[in-house]
């Protein structure tokens, strides 16, 4: 048995009926999806954030007790009379050597769409230094305190630093974990 070509005429395909509610139902998913993939977005940068706070307290801490001096973690803007220092353009671990500051390594800026929440903790009140024994001191006293990270999305963080010196990340909007909407009691 023959076939008979298909004529062009009948040839199948879209009509442009069938390809504008494709069109439609693509924009309709897009408008849907992306705002809640840039919340996801902000909240992972929220997230890496924090996380890298954590890993330079935990290098200070590290250097101080290895070094067996004073280590600070500090952030990079300098101190102005309004304000405390500001945290949002990144920080620092320095020692002193033969007493030169030495940087021991600079961390980058916060990400768009994260920054310093300044109602919420004491943000170490412009620094924290590891003693030789690794412990938060601030002259004499025992330091403790806390930084609190926020999304534009609301989502917050905080890295809350005891007097022995650990940190330790926490949300401050979930009861019981560092407070309702606090850092710590303690470090507040």
């Amino acid at each position: 048995m023959m076939r008979r070509p298909v004529s062009p005429s009948r040839a199948r395909g879209f009509t442009l009926v069938e390809l504008m509610v494709v069109v439609t139902l693509v924009a309709v998913l897009s408008a849907i999806a992306v705002p809640g993939f840039r919340d996801l977005l902000l909240n992972q940068r929220l997230a890496a954030s924090t996380s890298e706070f954590v890993a330079a307290l935990s290098l200070a801490r590290t250097e101080a007790l290895k070094r067996a001096q004073t280590v600070t973690l500090t952030p990079l803007t300098p101190l102005t009379p309004k304000t405390k220092k500001d945290w949002n353009s990144g920080w620092e671990v320095k020692t002193a050597v033969g007493g030169v500051a030495t940087t021991l390594r600079a961390f980058e800026a916060l990400p768009a769409g994260v920054t310093v929440d300044t109602g919420l903790g004491n943000a170490f009140n412009g620094k924290l230094s590891y003693d030789a024994n690794g412990f938060s001191r601030n002259g004499d006293a025992y330091q403790m305190g806390c930084v609190a990270l926020k999304a534009e999305t609301g989502r917050r963080s905080a890295v809350v630093v005891s007097a022995s010196g650990r940190p330790k990340v926490c949300d401050p909007d979930r009861k019981g974990d560092c407070g309702s909407g606090q850092c710590n009691a303690a470090g507040n």
